[in-house]
C-alpha cells in the first residue's frame, strides 16, 4: 500500500495545466498509434512524435520534481 499512497500524493500535487499536458500527451499518443490507419496522420507522424516526447518529458519531470 505504500506505493499506492505515494502515487496518490503525487497525483494530488498536479495542477490543472499538468492534467492538461497529460491529456494532450495521451491524445497525441493515440494519434501516433492511429497513424497506421490514417494517411493524413502518417505524413505528419514525426511532428506528433516530437510533441509527444516533449509533453511526456514535462509530465514526468513535474511528477518526480518534488520526490
Amino acid at each position: 500500500m505504500k506505493i499506492k499512497n505515494w502515487f496518490e500524493e503525487k497525483i494530488r500535487r498536479l495542477t490543472f495545466w499538468d492534467m492538461c499536458a497529460i491529456k494532450i500527451t495521451l491524445i497525441i499518443f493515440g494519434i501516433i498509434i492511429g497513424a497506421y490507419i490514417s494517411t493524413f496522420v502518417k505524413q505528419y507522424v514525426w511532428y506528433f512524435v516530437i510533441v509527444f516526447i516533449v509533453l511526456y518529458a514535462v509530465v514526468v519531470y513535474r511528477f518526480f520534481k518534488k520526490w
